[in-house]
């Protein structure tokens, strides 16, 4: 155990002893305030660990909230703006990283389930009376879905905490009714507008064209010509134009409104816990198309020896890794042959606070740019550290599992609430990953970031858009660049194998956390 001792991270966790000259059969001495399970004493043993009286928690609980988290989040905006894109990005959100039930309720799916696919923009003419009564009638089921998921159960329980209603909502009269069917619901502060203005029409015929028509919007899935469903969607947008009545002039509501993807955000009537953290996402949520790049550290020494944890340097494998991504990166980031962003030489790089991650990126270029960017300027983050093993840092899972059978065995039946003793569960990296992934959300310059299994399977299962329980099986070998491009409900994804197929075998037998 010395030498997990020196191989180990270094900011071992407080009142931790490690005893380097303890008899194989001496027993760990309890404190008699605070008897140990007996799975806890043999996680103890096995790392020759003094017990501290509070072994607790080994397992991270999902929080509990109250009846008085309830909360209706009602999008306004004109169409095109990105405001499904919003929905769904606010509504995983609250469910990966605070474990709250969201629901979004569509109109146009509410509508589509009346009368089918609408691609004529007539039927949205303000003239239509015959199409108004269809929308009505599709707003009222919509709003009836959203009270069935904000109400009790046949328990007294409450299914839902925060219903998110994608809809245009564009006049006062379609606020109002909203406010009107939830009386007695929600109280007026619990239901908030989120206003998406984009006044970049540059931006607004890309998102319309990317998004909308080649992508994901079911009125023009069987539209053969693009081109026309472009220009039939824009003659739609005019239509609700002519009713548009923004929330500025409706100051008894509680509001938010974001202007031009975060260029200028307004709030109106805010306040509590969950609303300003919903404010906080928002500010840094865009609909701007950007490649995000992930990619593990080089093979570091402690994976050739098959051990877990510690703060080893790259393996000569992992020195060719850190040669062969420094030019990937040069060739298909800084210069790509079809770029996603104004400025692809502005893209950023994030990597962990240990070692193997930071001697990866060593070789990548960092020159002055003729405006005064430092290419490729490396932001070191302590939250994308790996998953911290605890008293079984510095050891192999082969060690951990004929030492402690019993925590090894927990941990594969849940691997995601699982932590380790003195250490940390996915739960855990889960919370303190998510500044930085609020961070590589607002941006809109491609970003590389250089890290480590259990972090990027997190990172990668948010952006994917995926259940937190399918992290800890996510599959990031080692020798890959995985690139995503948000889109509304997921990332479209690419996988690089930069060295050959037998060094990605050897990636592929490399420790698992």
């Amino acid at each position: 155990m010395s030498e997990m001792k020196e191989n180990g991270r270094n900011s071992r966790k407080p009142g931790i002893s490690i005893q380097t000259k303890v008899s194989a059969n001496k027993p760990v001495e309890q404190s008699p305030r605070s008897p140990l399970p007996a799975h806890v004493r043999q996680a103890c043993e096995a790392a020759r660990v003094t017990p501290m009286s509070n072994p607790y928690p080994q397992i991270m609980n999902r929080p509990i909230y109250t009846n008085g988290d309830r909360f209706l989040l009602c999008l306004v905006g004109l169409p095109g703006r990105g405001k499904t894109f919003i929905s769904y990005r606010v509504k995983h959100w609250l469910t990966y990283f605070h474990d709250i039930p969201t629901q979004v309720v569509n109109l146009g799916n509410a509508r589509r389930k009346l009368v089918g696919q609408q691609n004529n923009p007539d039927f949205f003419k303000q003239n239509n009376e015959e199409a108004k009564k269809i929308l009505n009638k599709a707003r009222k089921n919509c709003l009836e879905e959203i009270k069935t998921f904000l109400q009790e159960d046949e328990e007294g329980k409450h299914v839902g905490r925060v219903a998110i209603y994608d809809a245009a909502n564009i006049s006062v009269e379609n606020r109002d009714q909203v406010i009107k069917e939830l009386e007695g619901v929600l109280p007026l502060a619990h239901i908030i507008f989120v206003e998406q203005i984009q006044t970049n029409l540059e931006k607004i015929n890309r998102h319309i064209k990317n998004i909308k028509i080649h992508v994901g919007m079911p009125d023009y899935k069987d539209v053969s010509d693009k081109d026309k469903a472009v220009a039939d969607y824009l003659e739609r947008v005019k239509h609700y134009e002519k009713e548009y009545v923004s929330m500025g002039k409706d100051k008894k509501k509680s509001y938010i409104q974001i202007i031009d993807d975060g260029r200028q955000v307004s709030v109106n009537r805010i306040k509590g816990f969950l609303p300003g953290q919903i404010v906080h996402y928002l500010m840094n949520l865009h609909t701007q198309p950007r490649p995000l790049y992930l990619s593990r550290h080089g093979e570091s020494q402690y994976n050739v020896l098959k051990k877990i944890g510690g703060n080893s340097p790259l393996s000569p494998q992992g020195e060719k890794y850190a040669l062969a991504l420094a030019d990937w990166v040069k060739e298909n980031v800084l210069n790509p042959k079809e770029p996603l962003t104004r400025n692809p030489k502005h893209a950023r790089l994030y990597t962990s606070s240990l070692r193997r991650t930071i001697d990866t990126v060593r070789h990548f270029d960092h020159s002055v740019q003729k405006d005064g960017w430092v290419t490729m300027r490396r932001r070191e983050w302590r939250a994308l550290d790996e998953i911290y093993a605890g008293v079984f840092d510095g050891m192999t899972y082969d060690q951990i599992k004929q030492k402690a059978p019993q925590q090894f065995e927990l941990r594969s039946k849940n691997k995601l609430e699982y932590r380790y003793p003195r250490g940390e569960s996915y739960q855990d990296v889960i919370k303190r990953v998510e500044q930085a992934v609020l961070s590589m959300e607002g941006l809109q310059d491609p970003v590389v970031v250089v890290a480590h299994q259990a972090v990027l399977r997190i990172v990668y299962a948010y952006f994917m858009m995926m259940d937190k329980n399918a992290a800890p099986k996510i599959s990031i070998p080692l020798n890959t660049v995985i690139k995503l491009v948000p889109k509304n409900q997921g990332c479209e994804e690419e996988r690089f194998v930069l060295l050959n197929k037998e060094n990605k075998e050897n990636a592929n037998n490399a420790p698992s956390h």
